[in-house]
């Protein structure tokens, strides 16, 4: 008697995508790093050894630590790591526990994507303005990370939905990184 080899679930292709987004918006994450350390070592360099000053150096910064913060929110979302109150979890008994969460993560998605659409509103209105950056780069360019920020981390919420849905009742809640 031959015992059936278990196929791919559609729980592994969503974690595994979920996982995939998270390694991706880490490499963004180091490389925005590095950018902005680059950035604030040549202002200074620049400045005090060379007594001239970047003018649009300011701008950048600002705006990278913008996509430090969004690509940080998306990859705490894929790790399950965002902010949360989980007194609910504490009281209540772990079978209820688990639709708790998915109404709460229903509810996170209609937010992120009503901000999100706000968002892609703020750039329509972005687009008309002629500040510019570096010289020819419109401003609103480093700004397309509020609403696809946003998109990010819907995505992550939908993942996580769906491997709420499709996970078995007595499979534990499992962050990566940490020990099972």
């Amino acid at each position: 008697m031959q015992i059936p080899k278990e196929s791919p679930t559609g729980n592994a292709f969503l974690r595994n995508a979920n996982t995939f987004l998270g390694k991706v918006e880490t490499g963004a994450l180091c490389l925005i790093v590095a950018m902005l350390l680059g950035l604030a070592i040549l202002k200074i360099v620049m400045r005090y050894v060379f007594s001239a000053s970047l003018l649009w150096s300011d701008i950048m910064l600002q705006h990278l630590i913008l996509w430090l913060c969004f690509f940080g929110a998306a990859l705490a979302t894929c790790e399950r790591r965002h902010i949360s109150i989980d007194v609910l979890s504490r009281i209540l008994p772990e079978k209820i526990t688990r639709w708790t969460h998915l109404v709460i993560d229903c509810i996170a998605l209609v937010v992120v994507g009503i901000l999100a659409y706000y968002g892609f509103l703020f750039i329509e209105d972005e687009k008309s303005s002629e500040a510019i950056l570096m010289g020819s780069v419109p401003l609103w360019w480093a700004k397309v990370i509020i609403p696809y920020g946003f998109v990010l981390i819907g995505v992550h919420v939908v993942l996580q939905i769906g491997i709420r849905l499709t996970d078995s009742a007595d499979t534990p809640d499992a962050i990566e990184g940490e020990p099972d």
